[in-house]
């Protein structure tokens, strides 16, 4: 019992050191109002990984994942989010959304590339 109150401890630790490391580049640059959303695509995109962990040796799950990070790059970068007044539940749905996007998508790409690999192996 006290070894895994131990590691509970270690690994809670280990997430509140690399969320702190994750918003410093925002700190510094004045940019605050990007923090929430980019960790919150950082965590959506780091679940779709563990998700579909299996696929890790395949090109095309890398691919996708790298597909997904820049338009997740892109779309914060150009899209502006104070506007809208949102709330953190709100960008807490966002980022469940965002979430089943990105299931969708890396599934759709899978389901694309292993039906190629079917026909070519009869």
């Amino acid at each position: 019992m006290a070894t895994r109150k131990r590691n509970s401890s270690w690994l809670t630790w280990i997430i509140v050191v690399a969320v702190w490391v994750f918003l410093l580049p925002f700190y510094y640059l004045d940019r605050m109002d990007l923090a929430l959303p980019s960790l919150l695509a950082a965590v959506a995109i780091g679940l779709a990984i563990a998700t579909f962990w299996k696929r890790k040796k395949q090109l095309w799950f890398w691919s996708a994942v790298a597909l997904a990070v820049l338009v997740h790059i892109y779309l914060i970068a150009h899209l502006s989010l104070d506007n809208l007044g949102a709330s953190k539940i709100v960008f807490g749905v966002f980022a469940l959304v965002d979430y089943g996007l990105m299931v969708g998508f890396i599934k759709l790409v899978d389901v694309f590339f292993n039906s190629s690999e079917e026909q070519r192996e009869p």
